[in-house]
Order: structure tokens, then sequence, then C-alpha cells
């Protein structure tokens, strides 16, 4: 099996398994409980928390654990949103974003969604116009499908100028960029496990501090009050073991962007169309492949066992076209119908895309049978 969906989720390593492993014995007490067990499962906790929050620069105190990314992206967004004017985002964010802005529009708050046509991320003067006193931006780092990255550092010094709150999505970003929370300049920033090679429902939310976060559950007063609810030991070890590999995920860059490359480039010359602008992560090709239905084709590669994705998992069986690559292309309607995302990993070898490029070819060529 060759696996190209990374940007879905990462293989477990063998090093995060094992953590796991040995934290099982110890893991399963309610980390909150003032007795032995409980306090054996905290220590497990806390000791995660402070790899997570080493791993982006940050203190362990400012880092709100969550069941996954998405809860992460609720709690930065819902969170903030207390006192805001309202919310500025883009149209090509992660359902997680997307739909929590919606909820905000749906509560009363005033949205506005900068376009990224051809996949040109919004410029400073664009989102500077949108910007009040109190305006909650919302917005991704590094495209889930495209891999597009956007100027965040830069979007989080306009945000100070106009006295704005920056959420920031990085949960694509881990693993692929080097972050410093403190020197980013945000409010919050989201982060998933899974990304990187942890448990899937493992997240966290960095929040600077000082805010004032409204909580999005109720329930007990588990993380500070930030975020209720007996919280997952087991698979917070993995994330803080998984976080413990980033640095080697980084080392691993420009071979992954090589190889991304190669196959880039022969499925290029096989007749697909690039969907993306750079600077992008070197770990996602995104293609459209005139003539198919990309949910044909990734079937197709599949029975190659070949493993892609026509997007974000999270959309997975709707069946409709890329939402991100619709956005981007508005007058191009067919690329969102014939996308596929290739994303590869530091487990990514070179016969991988070699054995990918012969799948491509063999099924790309029934297209004309």
């Amino acid at each position: 099996m060759i696996y190209l969906d990374h940007h879905a989720a990462a293989p477990t390593p063998d090093a995060v398994r094992l953590a796991m492993e040995r934290a099982a014995v110890r893991a399963w007490a309610n980390p909150s409980s003032t007795h032995a067990a409980g306090r054996a499962s905290r220590q497990l906790l806390e000791a995660a928390r402070e790899r997570v929050a080493e791993s982006i620069g940050a203190s362990a105190a400012d880092v709100v654990l969550t069941a996954g990314g998405t809860e992460a992206c609720n709690l930065g967004i819902r969170g903030l949103a207390k006192g805001c004017s309202g919310v500025v985002t883009s149209d090509i964010e992660h359902p997680a974003v997307a739909r929590s802005v919606d909820r905000l529009q749906r509560d009363g708050f005033e949205v506005t969604r900068l376009r990224v046509l051809k996949g040109q991320p919004p410029n400073l003067e664009e989102l500077a116009r949108h910007l009040v006193p109190r305006t909650l931006v919302a917005i991704q780092w590094v495209n889930h499908e495209t891999g597009t990255i956007l100027p965040i550092d830069r979007y989080a010094k306009t945000c100070r100028e106009h006295d704005a709150r920056l959420f920031v999505d990085a949960t694509q970003a881990l693993g692929k960029l080097p972050i410093d929370v403190g020197a980013l300049g945000a409010d919050a920033v989201a982060l998933a496990a899974q990304k990187i090679g942890g448990p899937a429902g493992a997240g966290a939310c960095w929040i600077r501090r000082g805010l004032d976060l409204e909580p999005v559950l109720d329930g007990g007063s588990q993380e500070r009050g930030r975020r209720p609810g007996t919280p997952d030991t087991l698979s917070m070890v993995g994330f803080g073991a998984a976080c413990g590999l980033i640095e080697t995920r980084l080392e691993q860059q420009p071979r992954v962007t090589a190889l991304r490359d190669r196959i880039e480039k022969s499925l290029l010359a096989q007749g697909a169309v690039q969907n993306a602008v750079s600077p992008r992560t070197g770990t996602v090709a995104n293609l459209s492949f005139p003539g198919w239905q990309g949910p044909l084709l990734v079937a197709a590669l599949d029975l190659e066992e070949v493993c892609l994705s026509t997007g974000a998992a999270c959309s997975s069986g709707l069946q409709e076209p890329s939402a991100v690559i619709r956005a981007m292309y508005p007058d191009e309607q067919w690329r969102a119908g014939s996308a596929v995302r290739i994303s590869l990993g530091m487990e990514t070898s070179q016969g991988d895309i070699d054995l990918a490029i012969a799948s491509f070819a063999r099924v790309v060529a029934r297209r004309d049978v």
C-alpha cells in the first residue's frame, strides 16, 4: 500500500506507539482525582502538555488540551469572539474554522469572508480595510488542500495595529513549519495530533496569556476552567511523543519536497493542472485532471493500492467538489470536480513515489480508452 494522504492523518511512528503502550498502565485514571492513581495520570498529562508547549515555543500554562483540532478551532474562535465586533475569515478555510464562523454568524456576528482567487492569499491592505477595534480574524496558516502558506506574521502585525484579535489554525503548519507562538503575535493557535503522527482525538489550543476566553462547553473546571471534561491522558501522551519528533519532521522537509516535486512534475506531464501558488509546504500537491471526477480517480487509484483524497477528510462522503478549489477558481469549476490531493510525510519513500507515478499513468490512460 502506498499512503499519500498525510494531510488527513500521518502514520503513527514507533516512538509514539511505544510511548502510549508504556503509559497505558497509568493513563486510565482520572487525572483530576487527588489519589495516587489520579496523580500518576496527571503526571503523564502534564508531561505531555510540556512537550506540546515546547514544540511551539510556549509555556505549558497557556496550552489548553482538547479532543482534537476541530475542538481547538471551535474553542479558539468562539472562545475569543466574546466582546468582538465582527469576524473576518477567508473563503478557503477548513470546515472546523468555516463552520465555527458560520455559528457566530447565526448568533448575530457580522462576517466578512476574504476571497482567495487562484490561491493568492489576501493582501495586507485588503485585510486592513475590514478591521476595526475588537474584530476577530480567524484564518489558517497552511491550507489543508493546497499547502499554500499564508503570511500569518504580517497578518498578526496588521491585527495588532488595528486592535483586532487573531486566531490561527495551525493544524497543517505543525511539523511542516517552525512555530514560535511568542514571536508570531497571534491570540490563539489551534493544533491537532494526527497531522504529526499522534492519535486522532487529541489537540490543543494555545491562548495568549491574559485573554478572557469563553469556554464553548459546559461542565467541570478542568483546564483552568477553559475546557471542561475529563481529558484522554493516553491520547495526550501520544500527542506529546509526536511533538518530540517535530524536529525530525522539519529536517525531512527538503527530502519530502523533492519527492513532491517529482510526482507533481510527472503528473503535470500526464495532463494534470496545478491548483496552488507559492509559497507552499513541500508536503502536498493538489492537481486537477480534465475529464475525470476526483472521487472516481481516487477510487481507481485505491484499487491500485494508492491512498490519497480529493480534499479534507472531514468533508469526505459528501460527494461534492472541493469547496477550497471552487473558491479559488470560481470561473473554472471543472477544477474542483476533478481535483485530488496528494500529501506526503517523512515516511514517504522514493519507491512509494515511483510506484504511485506508475499507478497514475495506468489509471489516467483509461480516460481515453
